[in-house]
């Protein structure tokens, strides 16, 4: 079931959505635990992972902005800044990674639209 699918990317569904089993199992999965832990180690890893999955995002869809934070560029005033980007053409695969990536971020409201002259 599509819904299914979705709710699992979803921290928001339920009560409980972010400690769904589904979801708990996936984070565990992504989540690469070095070979140099010992058994009771990596479970005690693996324990406290499952007991803040509330805190990973499976989605960029669920990274949420931190209320009243802000981030600030440590540029010296006049600073100037070349206007011409020479960017090297990217391949059609690498294109359509990046818009695809753009618009999940549009999407999820990470970022915004603006004019050339707004950079």
């Amino acid at each position: 079931d599509s819904t299914d699918d979705r709710n699992l990317f979803t921290r928001d569904v339920g009560p409980d959505g972010a400690f769904k089993p589904e979801r708990v199992w996936e984070i565990l999965k992504q989540v690469k635990i070095g070979p140099g832990l010992s058994q009771e180690q990596r479970r005690r890893v693996k324990e406290l992972i499952s007991s803040y999955t509330d805190c990973f995002a499976l989605s960029v869809s669920e990274v949420r902005a931190v209320p009243d934070s802000v981030h600030r560029l440590n540029i010296p005033e006049n600073t100037k800044f070349s206007t011409k980007v020479r960017q090297k053409a990217l391949t059609p695969p690498q294109r359509e990674y990046l818009h695809k990536k753009i618009d999940e971020l549009l999407a999820a409201g990470i970022i915004e639209r603006c004019r050339p002259d707004e950079v």
